[in-house]
């Protein structure tokens, strides 16, 4: 993997990690502001149980800061990995929050958290498809 795919991953890395990690970290301290700030109306109760997706989306986000943290010279097993599984994580993620959505399960404006968990995971399948971290770094 070259020098510049390398610094354009490590960017993405904290971009998406501080993404999450920030969110996560809002919903877990502060949950009904959170929904609030994104336009949500209906407020998940009880509020324990959105700390508790707090915290899986800061692990998220802290799983991709985990190996920026290391900077730009991780392996690409490393970084292919972590690409995989949150890759997957988004994509179910996007398929859930959309059906529920499509059954009214959830409001409307629940798509942006739908349609931003599908962004970063169609790059990420994309990178991973199209070799981006090169053979057996």
């Amino acid at each position: 993997m070259d020098a510049t795919v390398r610094r354009w991953i490590w960017w993405y890395q904290v971009a998406a990690g501080g993404c999450d990690a920030a969110t996560g970290l809002l919903l877990v301290a502060a949950p009904t502001m959170t929904l609030g700030l994104m336009g949500l109306t209906v407020k998940p109760e009880p509020l324990a149980l959105v700390r508790y997706v707090g915290v899986f989306v800061l692990a998220v986000g802290l799983s991709y800061l985990w190996l920026a943290a290391e900077g730009p010279a991780v392996s690409g097993d490393r970084w292919r990995t972590q690409w995989q599984i949150t890759a997957l994580v988004r994509t179910l993620v996007a398929l859930f929050v959309s059906w529920q959505v499509a059954v009214g399960g959830l409001e409307a404006r629940w798509l942006s958290v739908a349609a931003t968990d599908a962004t970063f995971a169609a790059v990420q399948w994309l990178g991973l498809s199209r070799g981006w971290f090169g053979d057996g770094e």
